[in-house]
């Protein structure tokens, strides 16, 4: 350091051989005013009002932490699952053979208990009995009932195309004494005479007509197989009814021929006459039908002349009549 002449003082330094001078002013600082301006700083700060908050030597315990497990908003897809498309169909078709099996098994259990149960057979006398006596009861329920062909042989007195016309012709028969029905076939109207069991009777028959001036002709006859409407009275009374018309066509026929009753045709009619009243019909054209077989087959059996076997031959062209009649 050298001084100089103002009383400057110079520092000379040395760098790499080389001196170089610096001129710099010595600056004398005042420690008091520095301590003043110190003290006025602590002045500020304490105006402020700052707390120091100085932390615990020991420190607080961890915070404890709960496993939260989220939930993702969109939802797994459940797997999908091999249907047999034939399921619903096998399910439905063991449903049917279970209810099948079922049902076999409780009517086999059934039919074994009614057989098992079931005294001797009655006999056939005796069954028609019951049925006639139970049908009484159900005569109210009325259905469809097919009636078999009914044949005969008969003596015919003509054919029309109108009834009127052969209704002209009855008149004068009757004026006669002649009994005579009126059936209608296929579109056409027949004039009866009378009726046998069989086409050489009726001839014999018709023997007698011709000698009081009426043209006749013997044949065999048939009225079709026709469904009606009948209650299970009427359709078991048409059954009986029609099976005693053939034995009493052949004892009236007969009769005429001869001249006289057969007293064994009793053992026959007599059985079935009882079984037909016991039965109740109420359409008109069958309530007719019984009146007319009850009447020939009570003559039948009391027959003892060409007349009483003339009124059964009667009743029994009624009975013709009201059976072509039945719808």
């Amino acid at each position: 350091m050298v001084d100089k002449p103002d009383g400057k003082k110079q520092i000379s330094i040395k760098i790499n051989g080389e001196k170089t001078e610096y001129e710099e002013d010595i600056r004398v600082h005042d420690w008091k005013l520095g301590n003043a301006e110190a003290a006025a700083g602590e002045e500020k700060l304490e105006d402020t009002g700052f707390d120091w908050n100085l932390a615990d030597e020991t420190p607080p315990p961890p915070k404890e932490y709960k496993k939260i497990n989220y939930v993702s908003g969109k939802k797994k897809k459940n797997k999908k699952s091999f249907k047999n498309p034939f399921q619903d169909s096998i399910n439905l078709i063991m449903s049917i053979i279970g209810a099948v099996v079922v049902g076999a098994v409780l009517g086999f259990g059934t039919l074994k208990v009614i057989t098992n149960t079931d005294g001797e057979a009655a006999p056939a006398a005796t069954l028609q009995d019951e049925t006639s006596a139970g049908m009484t009861e159900g005569n109210e329920s009325a259905g469809s009932v097919k009636l078999k062909e009914l044949s005969t042989a008969i003596l015919q007195g003509g054919v029309f195309s109108t009834k009127e016309s052969l209704a002209a012709m009855q008149d004068t028969l009757t004026s006669k004494g002649i009994s005579s029905a009126s059936v209608e076939k296929d579109g056409q109207w027949f004039l009866l005479l009378g009726v046998s069991a069989d086409v050489e009777t009726a001839k014999l028959l018709g023997e007698d007509l011709k000698g009081d001036g009426v043209d006749v002709y013997a044949k065999d006859f048939q009225l079709g197989a026709k469904e009606i409407k009948a209650s299970n009275n009427e359709k078991a009374f048409l059954e009986k009814a029609n099976g005693l018309y053939a034995i009493l066509a052949e004892e009236s026929s007969n009769g005429v021929v001869s001249g006289k009753g057969n007293e064994s045709a009793a053992g026959s009619i007599e059985p079935v006459l009882k079984e037909i009243e016991a039965i109740e019909v109420t359409q008109e054209p069958i309530v007719k039908m019984k009146e007319s077989i009850q009447n020939a087959a009570k003559q039948t059996v009391t027959m003892k002349t060409k007349e009483d076997a003339e009124k059964v031959q009667g009743d029994l062209l009624g009975y013709l009549e009201s059976y072509s009649s039945l719808q």
